[in-house]
């Protein structure tokens, strides 16, 4: 007899769930891609995989500046709901307090979403351990769009520990078939299109479209750097493409550990 609720992780990367989603309102079924400036509502799965029933178990919703490492100091609440299940159940939640994206990444942020009960608690850290802690599920999609097959998009990395630490960021391109819950809105974006190849990629502030830059030198797809305890860096990444579109993710290393990442879906308008 045990409680034991979850919001399921992305797989292989732990931080596109595919039990996260938008909605524009709160009774729709079908899932879009925000937009900075306008109200949405966010929306996720729970399950009970124990066999005891649960009452109000508290269900929490974050958002957070798109970024690799982010904690319970970092991450701001929008708000939060509750929800009863049975042993064995699963329901879909709907926070209740609208989410206003902020011109962040073109309004693409980061989202997190818990669940806890009294009789089932989350572990006492500020930090999210989403891989190792299935109370905590985060999704971290950004969709950009490329101009003339270039594209250039801030974020930030942290680090949640006190220690002084060492960490690496790399850039790669992955399937999109490893997206596993692609919305609607994306699915009508990609619709007709063909998936690309990254040409050239950097992490640099400087736009490889702008003259003083050329893209031949935009081939650094992976940055060493030091933080500070519960420090962060702003960085960016920028780069073109071959194609219609693709899918790469930006991960953040510890020792070869990942510590986090951020999917990012660059989609070349040639309008």
């Amino acid at each position: 007899m045990a409680i034991e609720l979850e919001i399921r992780d992305g797989s292989p990367h732990w931080y596109l769930s595919p039990d996260i989603w938008v909605v524009k309102e709160p009774e729709d079924l079908i899932e879009s891609v925000p937009v900075a400036g306008m109200p949405f509502f966010v929306k996720a799965k729970v399950k009970n995989h124990g066999t005891t029933n649960t009452t109000n178990a508290t269900v929490k919703f974050y958002w957070a500046n798109p970024s690799t490492g982010v904690n319970r100091n970092t991450a701001i609440l929008i708000g939060q709901s509750f929800i009863s299940l049975d042993g064995a159940g699963e329901a879909d939640v709907l926070c209740l307090t609208p989410w206003v994206p902020e011109y962040v990444n073109n309004g693409h942020e980061c989202l997190i979403v818990e669940v806890f009960h009294s009789s089932d608690p989350l572990p006492g850290t500020v930090d999210f351990n989403v891989p190792t802690d299935r109370h905590v599920a985060q999704k971290n999609l950004s969709v950009l769009m490329a101009f003339r097959s270039m594209f250039h998009m801030n974020f930030e990395m942290h680090n949640g520990s006190r220690k002084k630490t060492k960490f690496n960021a790399k850039a790669e391109q992955v399937s999109i078939k490893e997206l596993q819950n692609i919305s609607p809105d994306l699915k009508e974006k990609l619709k007709g299109k063909k998936e690309g190849k990254l040409k050239n990629v950097d992490f640099t502030n400087e736009r490889c479209m702008d003259k003083t830059r050329e893209f031949s030198k935009c081939k650094n797809d992976s940055e060493e750097f030091i933080l500070n305890g519960f420090g962060k860096k702003p960085l960016a990444i920028t780069g073109n493409i071959e194609g219609d579109y693709v899918f790469l993710v930006v991960t953040q290393y510890h020792k070869n550990v990942e510590m986090g990442g951020l999917g990012i879906v660059v989609i070349n308008d040639k309008d």
